[in-house]
């Protein structure tokens, strides 16, 4: 164990991976040793090995989602997404109040263009622990299936969230631009740009006023 970290820490985990074969073999139910060797395949490059590692971790460790974690990732960098999903859902099933856990399922599932599976996994991440990174992957979901009131709803709480985030407000902004609430619209463009420059807000926010006069008359009928 002790010359498997040494060679980590030097930058040559294949080298780690050869010493940690030994210690796995001496005692394979070494939830430090399984780790580690899952690591140093991974680092190296080794694939197929680091997959195979992982697993003999999982099965060591069946209530902790830290090797499922490791095991989604290590499919992933394999181009192996189904596998990547299953792991990272089977992650979040072992520890249901990890938001960040059931945030990467709907990240994976959106990947895969499965828009309702990402849309469920990112409202259980909404409901146990929310994030504005979260919030507005939960509104991309929602766009990308053609829900704009879903997509508005997930933007307004990411401003509640975080009204210091600029990034929300313009996402907000954009959205509510394709809702032709031109008020609200220019309300977060305003807001958005309070916080931080950004050319495109700008240009919404231009664009937004020379609709505006357009919208009083009908106003004006409708009272």
């Amino acid at each position: 164990m002790t010359a498997a970290q040494h060679a980590l820490l030097e930058g040559d985990p294949a080298l780690a991976a050869r010493r940690l074969v030994y210690a796995r073999n001496a005692d394979p139910r070494n939830t430090a040793v399984l780790k580690l060797l899952t690591a140093a395949f991974w680092q190296s490059g080794d694939l197929n090995a680091a997959a195979r590692a992982v697993r003999d971790w999982a099965r060591v460790e069946r209530d902790r989602p830290t090797p499922l974690r490791f095991a989604s990732r290590i499919y992933e960098d394999m181009g192996a997404p189904l596998l990547a999903v299953d792991a990272a859902e089977k992650a979040a099933a072992v520890a249901p109040a990890d938001g960040s856990a059931w945030e990467r399922v709907g990240r994976l599932k959106l990947r895969m263009m499965d828009q309702a599976g990402a849309i469920a996994a990112f409202e259980r991440a909404r409901l146990t622990e929310p994030t504005v990174e979260g919030l507005l992957d939960l509104a991309l979901a929602h766009h990308l299936a053609g829900d704009l009131g879903g997509e508005l709803s997930a933007c307004e709480a990411a401003t509640r969230l975080d009204p210091s985030s600029a990034t929300a407000w313009s996402r907000y902004a954009h959205g509510l631009a394709r809702s032709h609430r031109v008020s609200d619209c220019l309300a977060a463009c305003e807001r958005a740009l309070q916080l931080a420059e950004d050319a495109e807000v700008s240009d919404l926010a231009e664009t937004m006023r020379a609709a505006r006069p357009r919208e009083l008359p009908s106003e004006a009928h409708a009272a």
